[in-house]
């Protein structure tokens, strides 16, 4: 296993595809001078995948191959930006921050659609971004104090990299406060997106 020296720690962006990591990530890492690794397409360079899951249109990663190889390159780097839907599985110890993007999930249900994807994938991800897959994802790998929520839910990627620099810097609280369970409407509009499916 590669150590790290401890002097430099990887931020890592995750969040239900669709809710702008990829060009969040982007302008975050130019800002603040972070080696960008975006997952998927690192994940498939390396072949750091066992299989392809034809169900899921989608590959299934090679775990523990991708915490080696993102431990390799966080200790040769430094300054590294993680970015995908499981960027939780950076290992804790070379982890700062992880900040999930939460966004309303009829707006992402409208992104998704707009994209071409089949409804059942748009239904798939608008479920994942209801319950707050990503955050409790995030949670089961790290401590509550590392994993932060921005809300993007209508918000600019520049405003949103904005929030993001921020938490990163310390000028803005790092927390988890998004529920989109507890609001009703959310709720009664995701469930009859589903009657839609």
């Amino acid at each position: 296993m590669v150590e790290n020296s401890g002097s430099e720690k990887a931020i890592a962006i995750s969040g239900t595809p669709g809710t702008g990591k990829s060009a969040v990530g982007a302008l975050v890492s130019r800002s603040l001078g972070f080696w960008l690794v975006e997952l998927s397409n690192y994940v498939l360079e390396n072949k750091l995948y066992v299989s392809y899951d034809d169900e899921r249109l989608s590959f299934v990663v090679d775990e523990p191959k991708l915490r080696e190889h993102l431990r390799r390159l966080i200790a040769e780097r430094g300054r590294v930006l993680v970015v995908g839907h499981y960027s939780e599985i950076v290992d804790d110890d070379i982890l700062d921050k992880i900040i999930v993007l939460r966004i309303n999930p009829m707006e992402l249900a409208e992104r998704l659609s707009r994209r071409g994807w089949p409804p059942k994938k748009v239904f798939e991800n608008v479920e994942a971004e209801l319950i707050g897959v990503c955050t409790s994802n995030a949670l089961l790998e790290h401590p509550p104090d590392k994993v932060c929520e921005v809300d993007v839910t209508g918000k600019s990627v520049e405003d949103v990299s904005k929030e993001v620099i921020e938490i990163v810097t310390g000028k803005r609280q790092c927390k988890i406060f998004i529920d989109w369970l507890s609001d009703e409407a959310v709720v009664n509009r995701v469930l009859s997106l589903t009657m839609s499916y």
